[in-house]
């Protein structure tokens, strides 16, 4: 995994952009801290923030985070609250942080993301499954027409789940042209490795480092338990659902997409990093959140 000191722009036009809740956050101790150091500061919807062109994105838990890696940004993104595999600060150290980045402190770390396309149109339209950042109108408007087939872009996972309990469908999963598995199963998710510990860690699979430059494969509830797991290249991967006893929803990190169609394969290389800020050994010592991950 890459990582690059974080040089602040030159210019007097820094433009910190906050993503999600404001709830629970010292708004006036942040408007002061960016004040002192000559930048500004602005909070709303995504799509706003990112016509202002920001120098970077303070994203306030794992939706936030989530829809700023779907806007394919090129500025730094420094999470707050965003749960367990990525490295994030805690809300109330949150203007103290701020300070310390715009006194240039701070690693910049490449974290790995999924692109992914579909062979055939998905059914349904896509929606937000999860509501710990805001309403939807939030962040970047992506919402599919019924049947449309455009890439999206994950950065925990990407999953395959049956709609109906107790209905099991035939997946089959090839990393490099190489067929390596078809199974019975509820599901099976790809995860990143900040992905790997959410919903394929709850499914059994391994926890990934953040250097590693490939995913986990995870069945979900297999008919056989002995049913293999996979660590493959995160690049040249394909899902399909070979047998269908029911819908099958294709989801992206929090959003369901739609049904997918069987015998349609799932492509999943890798996309563009996002930049995630780190600490240098500058920040204040208490600055991490809660959250687990493997650098």
């Amino acid at each position: 995994m890459e990582r690059a000191e974080w040089t602040r722009p030159d210019d007097d036009t820094t433009l910190v952009g906050i993503v999600g809740t404001t709830d629970g956050i010292d708004s006036a101790a942040i408007d002061r801290t960016v004040t002192d150091h000559d930048a500004t500061v602005v909070a709303g919807p995504l799509e706003e923030i990112l016509e202002r062109s920001p120098s970077i994105l303070v994203c306030v838990g794992q939706t936030a985070l989530c829809a700023v890696a779907r806007a394919d940004v090129s500025v730094p993104v420094l999470p707050v609250d965003a749960g367990d595999g990525v490295r994030s600060v805690s809300t109330a150290r949150l203007p103290a942080i701020i300070d310390a980045v715009l006194a240039g402190a701070g690693l910049e770390r490449q974290y790995s993301t999924l692109r992914v396309e579909t062979a055939d149109p998905v059914v349904g339209s896509d929606s937000n499954s999860n509501s710990d950042s805001g309403s939807s109108s939030d962040f970047s408007s992506d919402s599919d027409s019924p049947s449309e087939s455009r890439p999206r872009q994950a950065f925990f996972d990407v999953a395959l789940v049956t709609e109906e309990p107790a209905r099991i469908s035939e997946y089959s999963v090839t990393s490099q042209g190489e067929r390596l598995a078809q199974f019975r199963a509820d599901g099976v998710v790809v995860a990143t490795p900040q992905g790997s510990h959410g919903y394929a860690s709850a499914a059994g699979g391994p926890l990934l480092s953040n250097g590693l430059d490939a995913v986990a494969v995870v069945p979900v509830a297999p008919f056989v338990t002995q049913t293999r797991q996979w660590i493959v290249p995160h690049d040249g991967l394909e899902l399909t659902v070979e047998r269908d006893e029911g819908p099958v929803t294709l989801q992206v990190d929090d959003r369901s997409i739609g049904t997918v169609t069987a015998g349609s394969p799932i492509s999943i290389t890798t996309a563009d990093p996002l930049s995630i800020l780190v600490p240098d050994g500058e920040w204040p010592t208490s600055e991490t959140g809660a959250g687990t991950t493997l650098d």
